[in-house]
């Protein structure tokens, strides 16, 4: 099973920490990292962009409108795609990473197919 680790925000809002994590929480952050990464837990890691495109087909039409969009009030600054065999083992490695990283909340979402 594979599912989708991320966090929102609105715009121009920073990601919300308990407190800036210190050196020795960033180099148990970055040795936890490895270590998932190694054992195929972490599939990948990264950011999305601010704005979006979005490209709609009406007919024999197709339209390109570049966002920002009025409808989208969350951004996903950050996600991580984890594999792991059930959802309660998706929801121990989530609990465990956000400690490690001090938010107050990370989201999950299977990917199917």
């Amino acid at each position: 099973m594979q599912f989708f680790v991320y966090f929102t925000m609105a715009a121009g809002q920073q990601p919300r920490q308990s407190a800036p994590p210190s050196q020795e929480a960033m180099a148990e952050i970055g040795k936890f990292h490895e270590e998932a990464i190694k054992s195929g837990v972490i599939v990948s890691t990264g950011r999305l962009s601010q704005t979006t495109t979005r490209v709609r087909k009406d007919g024999d039409q197709v339209s390109v409108t570049d966002g920002p969009f009025i409808e989208g009030k969350e951004l996903i600054p950050g996600f991580t795609v984890i594999r792991v065999d059930t959802k309660q083992e998706a929801i121990e490695w989530v609990t465990r990473y956000r400690d490690m990283m001090g938010m107050p909340e990370l989201r999950i979402a299977e990917i199917f197919g």
